[in-house]
């Protein structure tokens, strides 16, 4: 079975590449850092907006919509974009019932943005408690909480919630964060209305592979950065990509990047077939991989980078810090491969 993109989604993958190379974050988000506030591009959004992509997810009658929310995620990982895609992404899926009309208009509009609070597997996580159509709790951190107009989280008995946060009382604090991409805040809802979505796994499986390719994305930018570095940068009359030590930590990189990618597609596979059980192996795959394989891109750009890589001016410790923040969403890698071994089993 062929899993790789067709040339035509080939072809929209470059037009979204396109995209986000006119808005290149590594200035905002230093900006972002040194006078604080938040970084979310709200001109980046308004484009993917426009040009259909956040709404792709409740277009399920277009071929290829769901192949859209992965090309999506992995843009906007290679460009480190400061937007609550994935998140935003997956809300879109049940929005298509015609009881939710309104909210898939807003969404696909950009005037709907969500955040992620979901249980890890085999994990505890803070629940909603939901009583009437109308939900209560407190969360944190929420990536994205600050700029969020919807929650999508569960509650105690694993049943998925999206929460509207622009009715109701919904408090919220910002919290400091490693990553400078996504904001995070505690969230403190009261009386917000909220719409069921079902079992909370499957939504929390669907979240994983999503990252899985936003993390593919960075990871990727992470190589490419190391190896244009490793050709310019000369040591002792020569680049230092020439030597075995460089070379070889690239090359050995790439068959990571490879093998990940091949479980993201795999991931991909099982959101088009929807089938639980598949799911959930799917998802442990992609998201175990995946997490490793971007914490370690992140760490090899920066030995390759050297000294330089420190600074304030490269690019590679910013992946570095977003590395670390989605290895914490959604439950660490082990975790990932437990729930792996239980659906083997």
């Amino acid at each position: 079975m062929n899993f790789a993109y067709t040339a035509t989604q080939t072809a929209r993958a470059a037009e979204l590449a396109a995209l986000f190379d006119r808005h290149r974050a590594p200035a905002r988000l230093r900006a972002r850092h040194d006078t604080g506030g938040d970084a979310f591009d709200a001109e980046l959004w308004r484009e993917l907006a426009n040009g259909g992509w956040i709404g792709s997810a409740s277009r399920p009658d277009e071929a290829g919509s769901s192949d859209d929310l992965t090309l999506a995620a992995s843009a906007a990982g290679y460009a480190l974009a400061p937007i609550p895609l994935v998140a935003t992404l997956l809300a879109g899926v049940p929005l298509t019932a015609g009881a939710h009309a309104a909210h898939a208009r807003d969404l696909a509009a950009g005037s709907l943005r969500v955040a992620l609070c979901l249980p890890p597997p085999q994990g505890a996580a803070p629940t909603l408690s939901v009583a009437g159509g109308r939900a209560r709790g407190t969360f944190a951190p929420v990536a994205d909480g600050l700029i969020a107009d919807a929650l999508l989280g569960a509650d105690a008995a694993g049943e998925a919630w999206l929460v509207d946060l622009r009715a109701g009382n919904a408090q919220r604090r910002s919290l400091a964060t490693l990553d400078l991409a996504h904001s995070a805040a505690e969230l403190a809802i009261d009386g917000a209305p909220a719409i069921a979505l079902g079992p909370a796994d499957a939504w929390r499986d669907r979240a994983a592979i999503l990252y899985a390719f936003e993390q593919l994305g960075g990871a990727q930018r992470c190589l490419d950065l190391a190896v244009a570095y490793a050709k310019e940068r000369y040591a002792f009359g020569q680049p230092i990509g020439a030597f075995q030590a460089v070379k070889h930590k690239l090359a050995a990189l790439h068959v990571e990047i490879e093998l990940a990618r091949a479980n993201a597609y795999f991931g991909a596979y099982a959101l088009a077939q929807n089938t639980p059980a598949l799911l959930a192996e799917a998802a442990a795959l992609a998201r175990a991989s995946a997490t490793d394989t971007y914490l370690l891109a992140a760490q090899e750009s920066l030995h390759v980078h050297g000294g330089v890589g420190f600074t304030w001016a490269c690019e590679a410790h910013l992946h570095l810090r977003r590395a670390r923040a989605l290895e914490a969403a959604l439950g660490s890698a082990a975790q990932w491969r437990a729930q792996l071994i239980d659906s083997a089993a």
